[in-house]
């Protein structure tokens, strides 16, 4: 029993040294960077964040992209979920395995099938020309949107999938038998229930959301970027370690108070 629990300490130890090499150490590099102009230790990075229209703005776009994604996401990703449950087996191993495919397939090339679906002669931008009277969605918001959603939705689908597969039968069956109706069922117990993976699922969903770089860039243009765009000009393009160091810390900061307060509301619906 002790050589069991001397095995856990070390490998506990060995995670632990681990995460300090690789995490915990470049994390304090990039802060500190952030805390120097040259040779010079001030706090004029961080009061150019809040002084500068552009670093606003992209602050800004990064927020919203992100939150309008998360939701769409959640949206999509519970009903895919809930259906999935529901169909019956095997075609419910089939639908799985649809909706983990993408998550193998490089996210270059699912970009660049929406670059051809989403140009001036798409399928998708000719039904949009007809609505909105727009010529193209490719290089806006929107477009950054539809591949942001299609790059996180398997995760989401998948945590749904497995938070709603544990929702007691025998709860929805006694629901049903008191005489309330399928909705009423879903919405007095299923989804209550299904609260927890909500949460959690949204906690992923910001996160790849916010820091994404690869989808603003084929989708969105220079004038759709983001923070984690926005840290690459800094210091690739411009060779401002320290800016960029800034932003960096800024996002880390966003989305760790997001994560804190999904973290806690996904803890107390679980504990209800």
């Amino acid at each position: 029993m002790k050589g069991v629990i001397n095995f856990y300490r070390i490998v506990g130890l060995v995670a632990l040294i681990f995460m300090a090499i690789f995490f915990l150490y470049p994390l304090c590099l990039i802060f500190f960077q952030s805390l120097y102009k040259g040779q010079n230790f001030t706090l004029d990075n961080y009061t150019a964040l809040f002084e500068n229209k552009m670093y606003l703005l992209t602050l800004w776009r990064t927020l919203y992209t992100a939150i309008i994604s998360t939701i769409i996401t959640l949206i999509i990703g519970y009903t895919l979920a809930y259906f999935i449950v529901k169909v019956k087996q095997p075609f419910q191993g089939y639908l799985l395995i649809i909706t983990i495919l993408p998550m193998f397939i490089s996210l270059i090339i699912r970009l660049y099938g929406w670059i051809i679906l989403l140009n001036s002669d798409g399928f998708i931008s000719n039904i949009y020309e007809k609505v909105f009277n727009q010529e193209t969605i490719l290089f806006s918001s929107v477009s950054v949107i539809i591949g942001i959603v299609h790059y996180i939705l398997p995760f989401v689908v998948l945590n749904m999938y497995t938070t709603l597969k544990k929702v007691e039968p025998s709860l929805i069956d006694a629901s049903i038998t008191l005489g309330e109706t399928p909705f009423n069922t879903f919405w007095k117990i299923i989804f209550p229930l299904s609260l927890p993976g909500v949460f959690a699922s949204a906690s992923v969903s910001f996160t790849l959301a916010a820091s994404t770089f690869l989808v603003p860039i084929l989708l969105g243009g220079p004038s759709n970027g983001m923070l984690a765009n926005l840290v690459y000009t800094l210091v690739v393009n411009l060779g401002n370690i320290g800016m960029g160091a800034s932003v960096s810390i800024l996002l880390l900061i966003i989305v760790l108070f997001v994560l804190i307060i999904l973290g806690a509301l996904e803890r107390k619906y679980d504990n209800a």
